[in-house]
């Protein structure tokens, strides 16, 4: 059955019931994922055929007119089996949701080939360099952590300069893929390898300046973006509707689901099942998973509500966003940690899927939002009645 844009809550139910039914294969195939630096085609072409993708398409491209909040419960359903893939699907559904704040020009050469566009991104080095041209640009550099990239037909690129920071959007012909820069510890189904451009040319409707990593003040591209496709998605402002967080929530979820089909039933002269701690550890693990996606959720319906009232979030709003994440990821890597520490010797091997959701959780929160401790201070500031941006470590 193929989904119509524009439908209501069945349409929602729809895709996430496509989406649990690729469960069983996404962790038989985990650990080949893994061995191979990328998710596989197979389950690229899986999620395509299930139309799970256009998700993050604008309708008017053939996308699905479904709450883009659908793409994170996707994207946790994955990550329970894969977070490899769940990071990998993520990424691909929110670079097509961004295509909708760009100029028409260039959302239509991007997604002239239909609405299954994939497309990773990059931040190329200090050393990269960009210069303007009379129509254009000339984009060099050398970029890592593009996640996906194996399989996507385009890039996000930004890019450093003597004249600021730039994004860019460069089809698959003009970058190279360094297929063994990606050896790592985690994540490492994510295939996030290192990217490559030598002196390409970028025509002007594939640029522009980037958005700051929260929106403190109204993006002007915003009421072009609704103009242009009419979604509730393009009346928030995009910091608030974009997160990686989802899957390191759905990857706790995976693990404390894991430990408890390994100990349901259990007997012999320590029975888990029996024991008042294990059962502790369990009830406490699932309720972290609970209200961290029940914050993850929540945030994003508030943010929209506040653009169909024609309002802005205020900064408080922003920076409660910014906390919720920081938080969520803190609940899930307590879930893993506690999971780990129950899993005994077996979880041991670098095979186990335990073992697995315990560093690629570790991994997904790494980066500086994921940070409790950092990504609380500006709202912590802001209510404090200091400068929200004023960071110390």
């Amino acid at each position: 059955m193929s989904i119509q844009s524009g439908l209501d809550q069945a349409a929602r139910e729809e895709l996430l019931k496509r989406a649990a039914a690729l469960a069983p294969a996404l962790r038989q195939r985990a650990q080949a994922a893994e061995d191979a630096s990328q998710v596989s085609q197979e389950t690229m072409q899986d999620i395509i055929d299930a139309e799970l993708g256009r998700i993050g398409t604008p309708i008017k491209f053939g996308g699905l007119d479904v709450d883009v909040a659908t793409m994170y419960e996707v994207a946790m359903e994955f990550s329970r089996s894969c977070l490899s893939t769940g990071w990998v699907y993520v990424l691909h559904a929110l670079h097509a949701y961004w295509m909708g704040f760009w100029s028409m020009e260039a959302q239509e050469e991007v997604f002239a080939d239909g609405p299954d566009m994939l497309s990773a991104s990059v931040q190329l080095g200090v050393k990269s360099e960009w210069r303007k041209l009379p129509g254009g640009y000339r984009v060099s550099g050398h970029g890592k952590f593009a996640s996906g990239c194996d399989h996507s037909q385009w890039m996000f690129v930004v890019a450093p300069g003597q004249e600021g920071i730039r994004q860019f959007i460069l089809p698959r012909s003009d970058y190279a893929i360094d297929a063994g820069s990606w050896d790592v510890s985690a994540m490492r189904g994510t295939g996030s390898k290192d990217v490559l451009i030598e002196d390409a040319f970028v025509p002007e409707h594939r640029g522009k300046i980037p958005r700051p990593p929260v929106d403190f003040e109204r993006d002007p591209d915003l009421e072009r973006a609704y103009g242009y496709h009419r979604q509730r998605r393009y009346l928030a402002p995009m910091s608030t509707l974009q997160d990686l967080t989802c899957v390191a929530i759905g990857g706790a979820q995976g693990a404390a689901e894991e430990l408890i089909a390994r100990t349901r039933g259990t007997s012999g002269s320590v029975k888990s099942a029996d024991s008042t701690m294990v059962q502790t550890q369990i009830a406490e693990a699932t309720v972290e998973v609970a209200a961290a996606r029940s914050m993850l959720l929540e945030d994003m319906e508030a943010a929209q509500r506040i653009g169909e009232a024609g309002d802005y979030p205020s900064i408080e709003h922003l920076t409660a966003h910014l906390r919720n994440r920081g938080y969520a990821c803190k609940l899930s890597v307590q879930v893993v940690n506690r999971v780990f520490d129950l899993g005994g010797a077996r979880s041991l091997s670098t095979k186990d899927p335990l073992q697995r959701l315990h560093r690629d959780v570790h991994a997904a929160t790494h980066g500086p939002l994921g940070n409790f401790n950092i990504a609380s201070q500006p709202y912590a500031r802001a209510v404090l009645g200091l400068d929200p941006l004023g960071l110390r470590l």
